[in-house]
């Protein structure tokens, strides 16, 4: 059957499509809150305060970079990309220390909570909170003059971005054979008054940082090298006293202790997955190893 041209002709009857209403923006903070936060000590997924979402990561899933990660914290997905060293672009002077160019981007579906796609501004402001997280994990002066790029996109937001991020660079990181002083983890934290949630959901994160009470509100980030122990980089934004950010941050700092088996276990797998690969392809080239059959001594046969 022709269509008519004049006018817009609406989807066929097979297809199937939903329409987003965004019912949240009609529902009182009380009544958000008490969604999100079911009960006195427990969240909406059934989480504790000091509870954080499962984790999946994955090494290698980019065949054209040099390193690369891909991690899973519940319903926040984001891959990071490295690529070799190259020489500075438009550099008038020699730097004795190389630098690292960390690229943040969101993808246009990433979430559904807000509306336009995210501004460049926020983009950069993530891409600097990250490469001040990574530097003093590079060994940067052993690449005089050069530069290490870092690209990281999240497939989807749904809460903790930053820190997944981060964490999921460390590990692209140390694919790329990229010599490092530690590894890097990184934890988030959304405060509403008395509350501090580790490991927030996009949900939460909107909650703490729409500022509807006079008391602490807001989003605390914390990067750690656990065994320098040392913290590189801590993030906050929103109004939070000196007393609550300091519990937040010893949250923060033993979340992100439980988070280094899980990276060490990786890198190890990933180290044996590759001494699998060389046993089989020097199995393939057909390398013969001798072995010299010596014969039992004569007096400890067991014949005799």
């Amino acid at each position: 059957m022709p269509q008519d041209t004049k006018r817009i002709n609406g989807p066929e009857i097979s297809t199937s499509y939903h329409i987003h209403c965004e019912a949240n923006n009609r529902q009182s903070f009380e009544e958000r809150l008490e969604q999100a936060i079911d009960g006195k000590n427990k969240r909406k997924d059934g989480r504790s305060f000091t509870e954080s979402r499962k984790y999946f990561v994955k090494v290698g899933v980019v065949s054209t970079a040099k390193g690369s990660a891909y991690i899973e914290l519940g319903n926040t997905k984001a891959i990071v990309s490295v690529f070799d060293p190259r020489e500075i672009p438009k550099q008038s002077k020699y730097c004795a220390l190389g630098e690292l160019y960390c690229d943040f981007k969101f993808s246009p579906f990433a979430s559904l909570l807000r509306k336009t796609p995210q501004s460049d501004t926020r983009g950069r402001s993530l891409a600097a909170a990250l490469a001040s997280a990574l530097n003093p994990a590079v060994c940067r002066h052993l690449f005089p003059n050069l530069q290490i790029d870092v690209f990281a996109n999240v497939l989807e937001d749904d809460g903790s971005a930053l820190a997944a991020v981060i964490t999921a660079a460390g590990l692209a990181l140390a694919d790329a054979c990229i010599p490092m002083f530690d590894i890097v983890t990184a934890t988030s934290a959304a405060i509403l008054g008395d509350r501090i949630l580790v490991d927030p959901t996009a949900e939460e994160e909107s909650l703490c940082m729409e500022g509807f009470t006079k008391d602490n509100h807001g989003i605390v980030m914390l990067a750690k090298l656990p065994t320098l122990d040392q913290v590189p980089e801590i993030r906050q934004s929103g109004n939070v006293d000196v007393e609550t950010l300091w519990q937040a941050c010893t949250r923060l700092n033993a979340a992100c202790t439980e988070l280094v088996p899980i990276v060490q276990h990786v890198l190890v797998s990933k180290v044996k997955s590759r001494l699998d690969e060389i046993d089989l392809e020097s199995d393939d080239d057909g390398e013969t190893v001798e072995v010299k059959n010596e014969k039992p001594d004569e007096d400890t046969s067991e014949d005799r």
